[in-house]
């Protein structure tokens, strides 16, 4: 099976802002970078994604392997609208481009264990955030991301009486938010 792959990336220089009391704009820059290209080569070399789309307020993000989806909408709504120019029928997968321990064994083993008939969702490490979602394109309900997204995600999905798979794939789940996040994780950054 194939997914059609989503992944939201702001502008390089505006990324990264909770790590600025470490970090120059250009380190923060360079590191968001080096995640965003991380994650569409273990896409890629996965063999899971008919697509990548990079979903971005930079008109000139490009990284090799993904098309480019460019918006000035917020997050949600840009997502939606990229989605919504999808032609595909596979199913759809939202990931974050910061998850510095992604690998392509966890990818295949989460799409392999897909059912069109729950929503896979894994959630960050604290299970307050979502770092990815996978589901079938015949779902509609309202995407969720942003703060305390987990939560707000199975209340969504309550309201819409759709089932739910959370996955606990600790590469997918560690993702690079805060300070602490940088010193326990920057070493896996391979860009």
């Amino acid at each position: 099976m194939q997914v059609s792959a989503f992944i939201p990336i702001k502008k390089y220089s505006h990324s990264k802002g909770r790590l600025a009391s470490i970090l120059s704009e250009q380190q923060r820059s360079d590191l968001s970078k080096a995640m965003a290209t991380q994650t569409i080569k273990a896409l890629t070399h996965s063999n899971i994604c008919d697509s990548i789309t990079l979903v971005t307020n930079d008109p000139h993000l490009i990284i090799e392997g993904a098309s480019t989806f460019f918006t000035r909408a917020s997050l949600n709504q840009a997502l939606n609208e990229a989605i919504a120019c999808n032609d595909s029928n596979n199913p759809i997968l939202i990931m974050h481009a910061d998850l510095p321990r992604i690998n392509e064994r966890d990818l295949d083993n989460l799409v392999t264990s897909f059912n069109k008939s729950f929503i896979s969702i894994v959630p960050d490490i604290d299970e307050s955030g979502t770092n990815c979602l996978l589901y079938d394109p015949a779902m509609k309900f309202n995407l969720q991301f942003g703060i305390n997204s987990y939560a707000l995600f199975l209340r969504e999905f309550k309201a819409n009486d759709y089932r739910w798979n959370q996955h606990s794939i600790e590469s997918l789940q560690y993702d690079l938010d805060s300070e602490d996040d940088y010193f326990k994780l920057k070493d896996y950054v391979r860009g």
